[in-house]
């Protein structure tokens, strides 16, 4: 009769803990999907700044975002994000870069990613900047009906000597 009342209680019990593999793999999935998509976008926005096309870049942002830009003293909205590249356009400046993928994650509608990158503009004249300097940028995209945008994102310096 114990061993009966054990059953009973040991056995729904067992078949209730969730397992990762079961519980977990459509989510991870999906998850691995959906940071798959949103570091091609990543891949674009910056296609977008070494061709000047601001259009295409200010599409990538919602409309209601503020995020934080790399040098600029204050958060920008959406309406004044697209200027550097304006400028790069106007300036006909060639910007080469390189990305370090740094960490990714979603949750639900949402993925935040992280990166490190270098930006080397050259101006028409040879003028040169950015050589040697690192930068970081945390950027939150958005999954709509329609397509992944910018919905927060911030940008700075990297310590000196960081790799």
């Amino acid at each position: 009769m114990r061993l009966m009342k054990l059953l009973t209680f040991a056995i729904p019990a067992f078949f209730a803990i969730p397992t990762n593999t079961v519980a977990e793999a459509p989510a991870t999935a999906s998850g691995a999907s959906d940071i798959a998509a949103v570091w091609r976008l990543e891949d674009d926005y910056w296609r977008y700044v070494k061709a000047g096309d601001v259009e295409s870049y200010v599409k990538l942002w919602h409309d209601d975002f503020i995020g934080w830009p790399c040098g600029q003293p204050h958060p920008k909205r959406k309406n004044g994000i697209g200027d550097w590249v304006r400028e790069v356009r106007d300036k006909r400046i060639n910007v080469d870069y390189a990305l370090t993928r740094e960490g990714a994650q979603a949750f639900d509608d949402v993925v935040v990613v992280h990166y490190s990158f270098t930006r080397v503009d050259t101006y028409p004249d040879g003028h040169v900047e950015g050589r040697g300097k690192l930068s970081k940028i945390t950027h939150t995209w958005r999954k709509s009906a329609a397509s992944w945008q910018i919905i927060g994102g911030m940008c700075g310096s990297m310590p000196d000597g960081a790799t």
